[in-house]
């Protein structure tokens, strides 16, 4: 089964980068766009058209809630999971009200991506 959208994983670690694009291809996405940080993801996001984005919250230059809050000032409503080593309660409530779409914690199995992937794009 194959997905015509455009998915984009920004996060500073390439072993994540690397896992999540992994668990995306088994579930059948193919169109991956990979930024090292929130700038480089902004930056891609103006160049091509991004469906959803995976995001990390703990990155160099600029981390995953100032990427959300810059993505959502230039009039982007694009679905962002957030990618998180720790979900407290406030970080999950401080994302949410920043316009994540939703969140995910690492380490995550391609059923838990599958299952965030349903319910963000409601398929």
């Amino acid at each position: 089964m194959s997905h015509e959208i455009t998915i984009m994983i920004v996060d500073d670690s390439a072993t994540m980068r690397k896992i999540a694009r992994h668990h995306l291809t088994q579930l059948g996405y193919s169109s991956i766009v990979e930024a090292t940080n929130g700038a480089e993801g902004l930056k891609k996001i103006d160049e091509e058209k991004i469906d959803l984005i995976f995001c990390d919250w703990n990155m160099p230059e600029m981390n995953g809630l100032q990427f959300l809050h810059a993505l959502r000032e230039k009039g982007k409503e694009t679905p962002v999971i957030m990618l998180t080593t720790v979900s407290t309660q406030e970080e999950v409530v401080a994302a949410l009200k920043a316009g994540a779409t939703n969140y995910i914690t690492k380490p995550f199995t391609r059923d838990d991506l599958k299952k965030k992937l349903e319910q963000t794009l409601g398929q």
